[in-house]
């Protein structure tokens, strides 16, 4: 829900050896290892493209982009950016069916290319011996001319290639190869958002709660970014009886709205002393001028439950999608008690006091959720109905199907007590 790419550990296993009793690799009499193809750094490069976790990606507009702006400037029928893996060629872009999408990457121009770690030019592969019986030249797509650039990123990382090629015997002009090699910094910019946007999620979700699970009481909350990453996020920490919580939601998407929503969840949790009201002053006095400047703001539900009485003491900061589901059918929507942060320094925040009895349900969400709806504020007759007719796995399942409908980021929050026995 929400979570990022599965990172899987890389063990490749180095080509034209094999695999002693004594589990050690060695080489076969006339073999010559390839240091690019085996060892060290071949190892680190495929850590490099299972980071990237483009293989198995879908189709992306940022590199479907770069292949038909190099088909149309260079005159040429197909050009490819391809990954290799360990021992596959994947092709990003363009993506066809899921076989044609892939080669092995023993019969790779490409393999050629990223070994020699600059570009290559083929102006007629029938002619080279490096390439004349292969498939490609072969068979389809008949390859007579190639010119590949290798994709860099990282420490040197050589993850794949841009590529043109043409079924013709061509020459390439010095100012074709500047254009290739504009297209391919382009490319290797691309490949860097995607690798600084897989780390900063990965290191995102590691910062999400795990459930709470009391006996009496449950806490469960989801979050799906729009995005990479949320500019939405919850919190709670426990201590005894006493257990804290936090929906934030901060006014915009992806890494701006991230990066904000980590230093207000710091600043809240640096002050586990104070009641929801004064922790939620003192963040806004700390962190007005940042999102002064950044012309952001955040709405937040803070809230201090007391586990042994439930009593609830909360501070509603410019939300106001906080629903109180009681045992009864009932439902009270929580109004907002103050203005978000970021509005203004000199301004208080009046907190209130709700109990949650046995049988009752505190949700709240982002405006996000309320994006399936229309953005209407009767959808929350709609979630409240959710909440009262699924347990918690079968409820963030739910949201998280509605989630797919969203332009913005999601997150929601549920804490539950139970109801007591019957007494019959």
């Amino acid at each position: 829900m929400g979570r990022g790419r599965p990172r899987h550990p890389v063990h490749p296993r180095p080509r034209h050896r094999v695999l002693l009793p004594q589990g050690r690799w060695a080489e076969p009499l006339g073999a010559r290892p390839d240091p690019h193809v085996s060892g060290p750094s071949e190892r680190a490069r495929l850590a490099a493209v299972a980071e990237l976790g483009v293989g198995l990606s879908t189709p992306q507009e940022r590199f479907d982009r770069i292949t038909r702006v190099a088909r149309r400037l260079l005159r040429v029928p197909l050009a490819e950016i391809n990954i290799l893996e360990e021992t596959t060629q994947f092709t990003k872009s363009p993506q066809r069916s899921a076989r044609a999408s892939r080669m092995l990457r023993a019969d790779s121009m490409c393999d050629v290319t990223v070994q020699q770690g600059d570009i290559l030019v083929v102006e007629d592969a029938t002619a080279d011996p490096r390439f004349a019986d292969r498939g490609v030249v072969t068979g389809s797509p008949h390859v007579r001319f190639y010119a590949g650039r290798p994709l860099v990123v990282g420490d040197g990382l050589r993850v794949g290639t841009i590529c043109i090629i043409d079924s013709e015997v061509r020459g390439f002009s010095e100012e074709e190869r500047e254009i290739l090699e504009d297209l391919g910094r382009w490319a290797e910019r691309e490949l860097g958002e995607i690798a600084f946007s897989g780390r900063a999620s990965e290191t995102q979700e590691r910062l999400w709660p795990e459930r709470l699970d009391l006996g009496e009481w449950s806490l469960d909350s989801l979050t799906t970014p729009l995005h990479d990453v949320a500019g939405d996020y919850t919190a709670w920490r426990r201590s005894g009886d006493d257990l804290s919580l936090e929906l934030v939601d901060v006014m915009g998407k992806g890494v701006s709205a991230a990066i904000i929503a980590s230093a207000i969840r710091s600043a809240f949790q640096a002050r586990p002393e104070l009641s929801p009201a004064a922790a939620v002053e003192a963040v806004n006095r700390q962190l007005l001028p940042d999102l002064t400047a950044t012309g952001m703001f955040a709405t937040a539900l803070i809230a201090r439950v007391d586990l042994a009485s439930g009593a609830v003491a909360f501070v509603d900061s410019g939300h106001g999608l906080t629903l109180l589901l009681r045992a009864d059918g009932t439902t009270e929507r929580l109004a907002s008690t103050g203005v978000p942060l970021g509005i203004a320094a000199d301004v208080s925040w009046e907190e209130e006091q709700r109990v949650l009895a046995p049988g009752d349900a505190l949700f709240s969400c982002s405006d996000g959720l309320l994006d399936v709806f229309g953005g209407r504020l009767d959808a929350l007759d709609r979630l409240a109905e959710l909440v009262r007719s699924n347990d918690d796995p079968a409820l963030f399942e739910r949201l998280h199907a509605l989630a797919d409908d969203a332009h913005d980021d999601v997150t929601a929050l549920v804490l539950r007590r139970t109801a007591a026995p019957d007494p019959s």
